[in-house]
């Protein structure tokens, strides 16, 4: 493979890689990490979700019975999942679009020596 070649594949998964990172953190900002609380208020308990939007902190209100709150933990729970995955690919691609960059220069410096 020629510098001019790899050059030009160096910039393209550059790219490709800033636009995948773009696409999670868009979905990242959309999902917010989510938490369940309760209170006791009054000897009765109350059951919160809690999360932030647009950097403030939201608080729902979900229930009084915790048997009717199975279903939506469960929920919760893989939504939280799959947040934490898409966090954990979007940190991986940073890393390697940090590496790339490297090579993408290394690349270009040899390329304007020859």
């Amino acid at each position: 493979m020629s510098v001019e070649s790899n050059i030009n594949y160096l910039d393209y998964e550059i790219k490709s890689n800033k636009d995948r990172i773009a696409l999670m953190e868009k979905y990242l900002r959309e999902n917010p990490s989510v938490s369940i609380y309760k209170r006791k208020i009054n000897q009765r308990v109350y059951y919160y979700k809690k999360y932030r939007k647009d950097g403030k902190s939201i608080s729902e209100y979900l229930g009084t019975n915790k048997d009717n709150l199975d279903e939506v933990l469960e929920t919760i729970k893989a939504k939280n999942s799959e947040r934490s995955k898409v966090k954990e690919n979007c940190k991986r691609l940073k890393k390697i679009n940090i590496a790339l960059e490297k090579q993408l220069r290394i690349a270009r410096k040899a390329h304007a020596n020859t």
